[in-house]
């Protein structure tokens, strides 16, 4: 998945207008008609709130990057475009700033800063790339699923979808690939029945926003 030099700035602007275009559609008016239907399974206007679409659409920017280095700068560029981009059409459209959303976005993309630069290496066919890809897939089920002692079930059917297309991306080879997936949902429950909240969920950056505010 490594890209050549002559396509990094082809991948670096697409990364931009993709955080602009994700930035905007928060804004869609979804109370017209022709719209409405498709609100039912993806609301653009929750687009930031949408924890596990952006833990996706950030393993996909660092996994396709060149390189470890180049990984981190374009999930940190893509994150701060994108969030930087939402608060000028707050501001233009709603005449507000998400103050609220500020903290958490924050420590989002340092997270997501440090992180991705492991990410890339999941890519890897060796011990390290089986490691990286379950942990990953793991944080990914964690914020895409909840579960009890008995049941598994899906958040939305984007977030299913979302997690099928990451294990698609990181694919190995069926016996290896299918070891992974189970791996990462045991290490995703064990985390959860011990309490331990992987950092990149959803009620931890909830969790972060209230302690840092």
């Amino acid at each position: 998945m490594k890209r050549t030099n002559n396509n990094n700035w082809i991948f670096t602007i697409s990364i931009i207008l993709t955080a602009i275009v994700l930035a905007f559609l928060s804004f869609i008016p979804i109370n017209i008609d022709y719209i409405k239907p498709f609100v039912v399974y993806f609301d653009p206007t929750k687009l930031l709130s949408n924890l596990p679409l952006w833990i996706f659409i950030n393993s996909i920017i660092a996994l396709y990057s060149h390189s470890e280095k180049t990984a981190t700068l374009n999930t940190t560029l893509f994150n701060i475009v994108c969030f930087v981009s939402y608060c000028l059409f707050s501001k233009i459209l709603t005449h507000a700033m998400p103050k609220e959303m500020f903290l958490t976005w924050i420590v989002f993309t340092l997270i997501w800063t440090i992180f991705s630069y492991l990410v890339w290496s999941a890519n890897r066919q060796d011990t390290k790339g089986w490691i990286l890809s379950t942990i990953l897939l793991a944080i990914l089920f964690s914020a895409c699923f909840t579960y009890t002692e008995n049941t598994i079930s899906s958040t939305t059917i984007l977030n299913f979808l979302l997690y099928v297309f990451l294990v698609v991306i990181l694919y190995k080879g069926t016996k290896e690939t299918l070891i992974i997936v189970v791996l990462s949902i045991l290490l995703a429950m064990i985390l959860n029945k011990f309490q331990i909240q992987i950092i990149f969920t959803k009620s931890a950056c909830i969790y972060f926003n209230s302690v840092l505010l």
